[in-house]
């Protein structure tokens, strides 16, 4: 499943690719987009998109005027841009399609039920990993409210923090030593400083290795740089096995220089 660094080099690819950004026609091919097909025709066709934003792993196609496409890829979803129908024609599993002048930028699932695509949703009040909103300060305080849950669980909870799933979960506690076995009320003030700056240091780094190994990439996972959460070697850079267990429900990624904290 994409997370924050891949979307986040997605949005910025996608609104590169599409050379004339106004709406030409869309189209749904899923009964899970609740919108009427009509009435999003009526409010977005001939109107300009005016950026892409995103926020935790929604991707945001603004149109203006409040007028704004969600996208959450979930675990199968995919983009590709085509330049005319007979290579939208080639795509399986189509979902939606945004139709410009010169291109069509297609979503597509081939789980049949992921994608989600909402059309002026209600955002949620929890923070992006990278928002302004995700400070210090709140991270320490809703720590403090989730004192017994696992650490992994509680950073993978889209309710704590947006956009952090489990591969970049298992990258940040490694880089922070903490064990994804560790109970957040365990974990001491100045260890969960740490652990605030490490998010966004690993996830920005992320952000700039994507970048750098796959600069055109609109869809998909670039996992190749990860250091703990990998299936390419069998110990970290640092010389310790590379640990794999289910934990917090999920196929999880350590090493035993991870300190634990019960």
């Amino acid at each position: 499943m994409p997370e924050l660094p891949d979307l986040e080099v997605f949005r910025g690819n996608i609104f590169k690719k599409i050379s004339s950004k106004r709406l030409f026609g869309l189209e749904v091919f899923s009964q899970k987009i609740i919108t009427p097909q009509s009435v999003l025709v009526d409010e977005l066709v001939g109107c300009d998109l005016l950026c892409i934003g995103r926020i935790g792993k929604e991707l945001i196609f603004d149109f203006g005027d409040e007028r704004i496409i969600t996208a959450h890829l979930m675990l199968n979803g995919g983009m590709s841009i085509v330049c005319n129908i007979a290579e939208a024609d080639k795509i399986k599993s189509k979902v939606f399609s945004l139709n410009f002048e010169n291109e069509s930028l297609v979503f597509h699932d081939r789980g049949h039920i992921g994608t989600v695509i909402k059309y002026k949703p209600i955002q949620s009040k929890t923070p992006d990993a990278l928002g302004e909103n995700f400070t210090l300060d709140y991270f320490l305080k809703i720590a403090k409210r989730k004192s017994s849950a696992n650490i992994k669980a509680f950073l993978i909870d889209q309710k704590v923090v947006r956009g952090i799933g489990n591969a970049y979960v298992d990258e940040i506690l490694w880089s922070a030593r903490i064990s994804p076995k560790s109970i957040v009320g365990a974990v001491s003030e100045d260890v969960l400083a740490n652990l605030y700056e490490t998010i966004k240091a690993v996830l920005h780094e992320a952000i700039i290795s994507i970048k750098a190994i796959s600069p055109d990439i609109i869809s998909g996972e670039e996992r190749s740089f990860l250091k703990v959460h990998t299936k390419l070697k069998k110990e970290t850079d640092t010389g310790y096995p590379i640990i794999i267990e289910q934990i917090a429900s999920k196929k999880t990624y350590f090493t035993e220089e991870q300190v634990v904290y019960l």
